[in-house]
């Protein structure tokens, strides 16, 4: 049963990441070539693509900080190691949760994606003189 569990858990995850790193800013896009109205880019197009995206994310960073104040039990109090004294106890932070790792991965996905797509198909724009 665990490993059932572990599989539909990395499964669950994976399709998380494919959403945050690629369906939105992929409906976003979207939704920005509706607006613009033809070929020639618009600043309205631009801004609205821009605003969607920083918004999206936003609402999703709301929603992790309130999963992960439902999952982890928000009310457990603790000093951070640089603001307590030496003769303290040391305090081992747990890893990272599930909640956690998707949206690190996802961030990672999408530099990748955004670095592949600027040395491999970005457009230098301006065109070397003769």
């Amino acid at each position: 049963m665990s490993v059932i569990r572990s599989g539909v858990k990395w499964l669950w995850g994976a399709v998380l990441v494919a959403l945050l790193a690629i369906g939105i800013p992929l409906a976003w896009v979207w939704v920005g070539s509706q607006v613009q109205g033809g070929t020639t880019p618009s600043g309205t197009a631009v801004v609205t693509v821009i605003v969607g995206l920083t918004m999206s994310y936003a609402i999703v960073a709301l929603i992790a900080a309130w999963l992960k104040g439902r999952m982890d039990g928000a009310n457990e109090r603790y000093r951070f190691l640089w603001n307590r004294s030496l003769s303290d106890e040391r305090y081992n932070p747990a890893s990272t949760t599930f909640l956690e790792t998707v949206l690190i991965v996802a961030t990672i996905v999408v530099a990748l994606i955004i670095v592949v797509w600027f040395f491999a198909f970005g457009n230098p724009g301006v065109p070397a003189a003769p």
